[in-house]
């Protein structure tokens, strides 16, 4: 909590110095949340993290949509 003292000094100051106090807060919180993102989830490959994981079901034998079919 803060304190009062803290508190009456803060609303005797200018806006400028008060937008800067927050800055300053906000880089600390986003300085925390990232170093407990970076314990807290495992880090996986960006290419190759689903490799091992299809399944072969066969060879494709017809074409999905008919060849006169609007759909592309």
């Amino acid at each position: 909590m803060l304190e009062s003292e803290i508190l009456e000094k803060l609303q005797g100051s200018s806006v400028e110095d008060r937008i800067r106090i927050i800055e300053a807060i906000l880089n600390t919180l986003k300085q925390d949340m990232r170093s407990t993102e970076s314990t807290s989830l495992p880090q996986r490959p960006a290419f190759g993290f689903m490799k091992g994981t299809g399944k072969i079901l066969g060879d494709v034998i017809a074409p999905i949509f008919p060849e006169n079919s609007s759909r592309l």
